[in-house]
Parts: structure tokens; sequence; C-alpha cells
């Protein structure tokens, strides 16, 4: 898998590889866990024509997204069932990735944040 999430003490850090890193711009976000206010996995369609710094082509989106007045980070190859993180005082609104189970990773984010 192109992305993989690192738990710290005080972060999730995901990382980027290959091309995935190139098509994004970007090899790690690192997201605090005191910034995390919601997890959830969903359907997460976004047009091909939202402005970006990154990669769309198809149903591939890597990159930063202009959703309304924030900046997002998005990355997967597929929309349905990735994992949304919405965020507070960092510099993306909310990060989209797609991962190898993605409820076992959003329990364990759910498990971190609680503990904090």
């Amino acid at each position: 898998m192109p992305r993989t999430v690192e738990y710290t003490n005080d972060r999730l850090i995901l990382h980027l590889s290959g091309l995935t890193s190139a098509a994004a711009l970007k090899r790690q976000v690192d997201i605090p866990f005191k910034n995390i206010k919601k997890v959830s996995i969903e359907d997460f369609k976004l047009s091909m024509f939202q402005f970006r710094v990154g990669t769309s082509v198809a149903d591939i989106r890597e990159g930063r997204f202009l959703i309304g007045n924030k900046w997002c980070f998005i990355s997967y190859e597929n929309h349905k069932d990735v994992v949304v993180l919405e965020l507070e005082e960092h510099e993306f609104g909310k990060v989209v990735f797609q991962i190898d189970h993605p409820e076992e990773i959003k329990q364990r984010i759910l498990e971190q944040t609680v503990r904090l």
C-alpha cells in the first residue's frame, strides 16, 4: 500500500510512498491527536475539477484540495470507504485517505484521541 499510518505518543503520521507521494507532492502529513475532532469512514467523492495542488485523474485524488474556504489533504485511488479526519487548528481542515482495513485504523485513532 502506498500509504501507511504511524502512531506516536501525541500524533498520527500519514506516510506516502512511491508514485502516490509524487502525485500528492508530499511524503507525509503530521496530525497531532489533539487536533482531531472527528473520525469517520465515508464515500468521499470529489470533483476532478476541484481547485487543487496535486493530481486529479479518473478517481485518483492526491494532494491539497480547496473545499469551501479550507485546504484539505486527500489521497485515494477509490473514493469509497476512505478514512476522513476532521481537524481543528491544523493546516488542513480535513485529511482523507484510502488505506487497508479502514475500520481498524479508525478504531485505533479513536482510542488514541480518547487518551488525551
